[in-house]
């Protein structure tokens, strides 16, 4: 079972679709300058497709409060694997040669990263907090 410790930041989730936004254009702007246009499209594809999905991820862990199941949350997770794959495999047969696999795969990876930076952040945040906290004690 999953404890939380520590205060529940109310902004966290906006905060981190913002991010996984940001680090799309990001990786969209990086591309733009060394990669091919089929590279580039498949990254925004990816990205499109992996940031849409987050609300889903939302909309699911708030069922699981409301239900009390963690099965709903499976279930949405499997109706977004598959919508997700067909979306793909459509934009794949339907543009041949458009879409870079290896582009969609670092589009999808936006959503990780921007996760590992506001790790990164937040583990900076309360670093800070916890130097300040012991300044302020003596």
């Amino acid at each position: 079972m999953l404890i939380w410790q520590g205060k529940l930041d109310k902004n966290l989730g906006k905060r981190f679709i913002l991010t996984c936004w940001a680090m799309l254009a990001l990786e969209i702007a990086a591309a733009n300058l060394w990669w091919t246009p089929q590279g580039v499209k498949g990254i925004l594809l990816g990205g499109i497709i992996a940031n849409i999905n987050l609300f889903g991820v939302f909309r699911d862990t708030h069922r699981i409060v409301k239900y009390n199941t963690a099965a709903v949350y499976y279930i949405g997770v499997l109706a977004r694997l598959v919508l997700a794959g067909i979306i793909l495999v459509t934009f794949l047969k339907k543009f041949p040669g458009s879409f870079s696999i290896l582009g969609i795969f670092v589009g999808i990876s936006s959503v990780p990263l921007a996760f590992f930076l506001m790790l990164f952040q937040m583990l900076l945040t309360r670093k800070r907090m916890g130097e300040h906290k012991k300044d302020t004690d003596s």
